[in-house]
């Protein structure tokens, strides 16, 4: 019979007595011995907490355990295996599951038997409030630090810790000072990310810049102007979950700032602006996907591409963008527009503003101003849909054609919708009590279209096209399937 020995040990155990390594293995060994087995393998989580499985040695077993290599798992203390009571419960099944059996050196049970399994479990539920209790306590010293202004989190990009305290990294700080003044400029976050690239500069982590890292940095990192938050995000299942801002703590003026508040606060603005495309669209075959509105009733147009099967052959029909409040929800009619057409119509009408733009001139393009008032418009209009919406569904379950159930999941669908749109909405009327001046837009303006007529005759790659893209175009708004209306970025 083969034996695994597991032996854990986490960083805060390493100095406690009877937890190191080379005790836990001597302990193990000799108890292997006194039961006359000779054949154990060793398995060794240097430096890992029992809050989870994600182990390299533990998840080695574990394959060992599954291909019947093993045959009896051994360990000091329970706790060494997990402090979580579902990780156990899972544990002892996939043991039972592969004809396996566990024990611990110092804890006498027999998990072949009810009453084994019982005390396993109750042991589990002791080593599980342990492991709370200490994250109770190392979460309380830690907010302690933290108020005090202390360094208790990683440096983000542009600092560095230095005797425990965080200190201005200069190289750093000018390239984040250079990424701040591009995107107030206009530019998006591609053309930062591309930037950055392109001089070697790399993000803490050593790796290149995205448009998602360039984003996640610089929106609502109160580092940048000098404070220091901690207590916001929390892991949960391997996913990381931000907590509601009245649980974070905010510590003022902790370190030297990069950025000057009224700087920072119009970064925020513009990021906040941004956030109108889905991340799905932006990975999407379709150049104009998430920009695209039915202005009868406010959906989005999404691009479809599909073949069909008859008579043995397939088809392809021509790919096109359809209303997807008729599509997926009923509550428009059927129309579309082929996305050969809607492309080349929107690209012929930035190519002319391009040339005109490059000519120091803008006729016919709407200031800022007037972009975001129509913004704001479309945004009302969408929310004013969403009513027009819920109030049909209320008057189909007043009529018996859907159910409680399906009510209820209709509210909930479109309160989230509302959300998103009111959010817009607010965005939009703060970015207009803010609109620059019409030489600053046009400016702005230029660049812009300057980019995208190197882009689009340079072969840009799709992805790149559309970042490009969605530097100029705010959204298309499709009537009918034939009247087109371009609402620019400025």
């Amino acid at each position: 019979m083969k034996a695994a020995l597991y032996i854990r040990v986490s960083t805060e155990e390493q100095a406690r007595e009877g937890f190191s390594i080379p005790e836990q293995t001597e302990r193990l060994q000799a108890f292997c011995l006194a039961h006359g087995w000779t054949d154990y393998a060793l398995y060794i989580d240097d430096g890992y907490s029992a809050k989870d499985t994600h182990r390299p040695a533990f998840q080695r077993m574990l394959a060992d355990i599954r291909s019947h290599e093993v045959q009896v798992v051994i360990t000091t203390k329970i706790d060494r295996l997990t402090r979580r009571l579902i990780d156990l419960l899972s544990f002892v099944n996939e043991l039972d599951l592969c004809q396996c059996t566990y024990k611990s050196a110092s804890e006498t049970f027999d998990t072949s038997t009810a009453v084994g399994r019982m005390v396993l479990q109750l042991l589990g539920v002791f080593a599980e409030f342990e492991r709370e209790r200490i994250a109770e306590r190392v979460h309380e010293n830690m907010y302690h630090l933290a108020k005090q202004g202390k360094v208790v989190t990683a440096p983000c990009f542009g600092y560095d810790v230095v005797n425990g305290l965080y200190v201005l990294n200069a190289e750093e700080a000018k390239w984040t000072r250079k990424m701040t003044a591009m995107l107030l400029d206009g530019h998006g976050t591609w053309t930062v990310a591309k930037m950055l690239n392109d001089h070697q500069v790399r993000t803490k982590r050593g790796r290149e810049w995205t448009l998602k890292a360039v984003r996640t940095y610089l929106w609502n990192n109160e580092m940048l102007r000098g404070n220091t938050v901690w207590n916001r995000q929390f892991r949960k299942n391997g996913k990381l979950i931000e907590r509601p801002a009245s649980e974070w703590l905010l510590v003022e003026n902790t370190h030297e700032p990069i950025l000057d508040p009224d700087t920072y606060d119009q970064l925020q603005l513009v990021l906040r602006q941004n956030r109108r495309i889905a991340p799905r669209s932006k990975n999407s075959e379709f150049l104009l996907s998430g920009l695209v509105y039915c202005g009868h009733c406010g959906s989005k147009m999404y691009g479809l591409n599909a073949s069909f099967a008859g008579s043995g052959k397939a088809y392809r029909p021509p790919a096109k963008y359809l209303c997807s409040g008729y599509s997926k929800k009923g509550h428009c009619f059927h129309h579309y527009i082929h996305t050969i057409d809607l492309d080349k119509h929107v690209m012929n009408e930035v190519f002319r503003l391009a040339e005109a733009a490059l000519a120091q001139e803008l006729d016919g393009v709407s200031l800022q101003a007037t972009t975001l008032q129509e913004g704001l418009a479309h945004t009302k209009r969408q929310l004013s849909a969403m009513d027009e919406r819920f109030a049909r569904q209320l008057r189909a379950f007043e009529l018996g054609i859907i159910d409680e159930g399906e009510l209820a999941e209709a509210r909930m669908r479109l309160t989230a919708e509302k959300n998103e749109a009111a959010a817009k909405r607010e965005a939009l009327e703060c970015a207009l009590q803010s609109a620059h001046s019409p030489e600053r837009i046009q400016e702005q303006m230029r660049s812009k279209l300057a980019q995208l007529h190197s882009g689009v005759h340079g072969q840009e790659e799709q992805a790149s096209l559309q970042a490009i893209i969605r530097e100029c175009i705010h959204h298309v708004t499709i009537y009918n399937g034939s009247q087109i209306e371009i609402h620019f970025c400025l």
